[in-house]
């Protein structure tokens, strides 16, 4: 199945607040999320169309909207070598181990040469052992990888520039 990234904008940007509940949810037994007292996750995503630095993305196969990425742009103004970052991803669970999830992440890295960074919290395994995936195939082992115990995360980094 094709792969689609479909930038979000302001006429759309319900459609992600809406995904966002979702990732929530997906994460909350690695963070603790509450619901609110109305039944949804608070969040507020006004900042990606305030600062050029956020890039949201729809991720559609085919007729399906199958989840969305975040780019961030995390160092725009060190131009000519800027660092890229997935910030968000989520893949709906009834489209993983589908290779959605990797036409997408390879997409997205398609879609900037740039320094890349992927960053995983340590508990949640599943992310750790496809964004290692992902990454491994993408560089060919060419990656780097440590892990930031002030965050408790895994980030994994890289160049495609070339």
């Amino acid at each position: 199945m094709t792969i689609e990234l479909v930038p979000v904008d302001k006429d759309n940007r319900e459609v992600l607040y809406s995904l966002y509940q979702y990732y929530y949810y997906d994460f909350s037994p690695y963070t603790g999320s509450e619901l609110g007292i109305d039944g949804r996750y608070s969040v507020n995503l006004e900042h990606y169309w305030e600062d050029p630095r956020w890039n949201p993305y729809l991720i559609c196969a085919g007729s399906s909207l199958v989840g969305f990425l975040v780019i961030l742009f995390e160092n725009l103004d060190t131009e000519p070598d800027p660092t890229h970052v997935i910030y968000d991803f989520l893949i709906l669970s009834k489209y993983r181990r589908q290779g959605l999830g990797k036409a997408a992440a390879v997409q997205a890295f398609d879609l900037h040469r740039a320094n890349w960074k992927v960053a995983q919290m340590s508990v949640n395994l599943p992310a750790l052992h496809f964004w290692r995936d992902v990454v491994d195939e993408y560089t060919s082992g060419q990656y780097t990888e440590q892990f930031r115990e002030d965050r408790n995360k895994y980030i994994q980094s890289f160049n495609n520039r070339g």
